[in-house]
């Protein structure tokens, strides 16, 4: 089945049951279809066909919802762009996809302003929501023209449906192209394995430029008739009275999201009693934390494993071992078959570290304009996934190391040389390397060990505000020691074991 044909299927049989709620706004399955279907129309009049890009700024929205959808239905291919990152990673996502069209909400317009300044934009530009802007197409004129795409883009399960663009260790973002089929695979497995009803309530709180929050529960929940609440942005208290007021049955989050909430005021003063699924991924959770959430919710856990190139969910944890297999990511999903291998790429047994690989059909076609970064990633029809990883006698993965040098912040993936290039560009840094500060909240923070360059002397919110303007927030220090000389290898590389010893203790000073 394709993508938007979910969504169509429902309509048909839950025409009138609520879909998509955002603050006022609430649409049905048919609603829903209706609005991607004039999307999809003004898109071809304007000349977007099958296989071209259509690229897409926006929050957490009904209108985000309204054009993913859209575009898949004229064959066209999704580029969901990072709101989070600075103008020049956008323009890089934009030079690199090619998009026919750029569809912004307008709170990211100077953003995309910024970007344009960097790369070209698209010849059609539309704006979505807030005042509309003189000589510019606003979506909402293409929502009330109404209209239905003509014709059918001849599509099968390996059509390329969305590039989702992850950042990795070469430093540039690598679009992995993932098909209809993947999408579909990953949302019955969530269906399955998640245990989603048609009575369940969830709340999208996740960002939908990543695949959690699209394929694990916008598309999951069409394909199982359920109802979507959107959240533009996150807040803790906001978050927990919104899973009030909509009765939110099913929820998923990074570990941070749930330490916050435990310790929010809101949390007492909110009926959550609705909730029977606490769902997370992303990060370790502490086992103290596991057994809170079942204490004061009385809610199941599922841990959840995925990463963009596998769509979404490869692993799942049944809440039944939560804490008899803490620590684990669980089993793998239905189809998909992992193995973990030695550096020559034999199978180890049982409980011997490797790294781990995946096959199945939630495996994506390679990157966008990158054979060589594909055929590594893909190498004998697996994919390896960089982490280091062993399987149990019973079947259960445990994640022993995480990709090279990447830190994992509040469920973010922040890969060391993105926050070292921007480092170095700063004129009083001659090197720099980063590693992860253990934070109560976040579970990690990047810390920067910088060695000045001669007759320099940056402060610690010097280096971090240089940051600020090169890379997203996410990805900037929280700290920064000064040293004389990084440790090295006779080889020349970095130490950076030696570096997490010298990171400060506790937590860094809020910015």
């Amino acid at each position: 089945m394709l993508i938007h044909e979910i969504v169509a299927y429902s309509a048909g049989r839950l025409p009138d049951k609520p879909y998509l709620i955002e603050g006022g706004r609430s649409l049905s399955y048919a609603e829903t279809l209706a609005g991607a279907r004039a999307v999809a129309a003004s898109l071809q009049q304007g000349g977007v066909g099958q296989g071209d890009r259509v690229a897409l700024l926006f929050p957490n929205s009904i209108d985000f919802c309204l054009c993913y959808f859209g575009v898949l239905m004229l064959g066209a291919v999704v580029v969901p762009m990072n709101n989070r990152l600075a103008p020049k990673e956008l323009a890089y996502v934009l030079g690199d996809s090619g998009p026919k069209a750029l569809i912004v909400e307008d709170q990211f317009w100077e953003a995309a302003s910024a970007m344009g300044q960097i790369a070209p934009l698209p010849d059609r530009v539309i704006q979505a929501g807030g005042q509309r802007r003189q000589g510019v197409e606003h979506l909402d004129d293409l929502l009330a023209a109404g209209g239905e795409p003509a014709g059918e883009p001849e599509l099968g399960p390996m059509s390329p449906a969305s590039i989702m663009y992850t950042s990795g260790t070469t430093g540039l973002p690598k679009g992995a192209i993932l098909s209809h089929g993947n999408v579909f695979t990953n949302a019955r497995n969530a269906g399955a394995h998640v245990h989603y009803k048609e009575s369940d309530t969830t709340l999208l709180v996740v960002p939908l430029f990543h695949v959690t929050g699209l394929h694990s529960q916008l598309v999951a929940f069409a394909y199982t008739g359920g109802t979507c609440v959107v959240m533009r942005a996150y807040q803790t208290a906001e978050m927990i009275r919104l899973m009030a007021e909509h009765r939110v049955t099913v929820t998923f989050k990074v570990p941070t999201m749930y330490t916050l909430m435990l310790v929010n005021p809101a949390l007492e003063r909110c009926d959550l009693s609705a909730l029977r699924l606490a769902c997370y991924g992303g990060a370790p959770m502490a086992p103290e934390t596991i057994i809170q959430l079942q204490q004061r919710l009385g809610v199941d856990l599922i841990n959840a494993y995925g990463l963009t190139e596998a769509t979404s969910l490869v692993t799942i944890l049944p809440p039944c071992d939560a804490l008899r297999k803490a620590g684990s990511i669980g089993l793998p999903t239905t189809g998909n078959r992992l193995k973990v291998v030695d550096d020559d790429g034999a199978e180890l047994a049982p409980d011997q570290v490797g790294e781990l690989l995946i096959k199945g059909g939630i495996v994506v076609q390679g990157y966008w304009n990158k054979p060589e970064a594909t055929a590594q990633a893909l190498k004998g029809g697996w994919l390896h996934t960089g982490d280091y990883a062993r399987i149990d006698p019973e079947g259960f993965v445990f994640i022993a190391d995480r990709k090279k040098d990447m830190i994992i912040r509040g469920g973010e993936n922040v890969y060391s040389i993105e926050v070292e290039s921007a480092l170095v560009t700063h004129p009083g840094v001659l090197e720099a390397a980063v590693v992860p500060r253990p934070h109560s909240i976040f579970g990690e923070v990047v810390h920067a060990f910088v060695v000045c360059a001669p007759g320099a002397s940056p402060g610690e919110e010097e280096i971090i505000d240089h940051c600020a303007g090169l890379i997203a927030d996410y990805k900037v220090p929280a700290s920064v020691s000064f040293i004389a000389e990084l440790p090295r290898n006779p080889g020349g590389k970095v130490l950076k074991n030696q570096l997490k010893e010298q990171v400060p203790a506790g937590d860094p000073p809020r910015r």
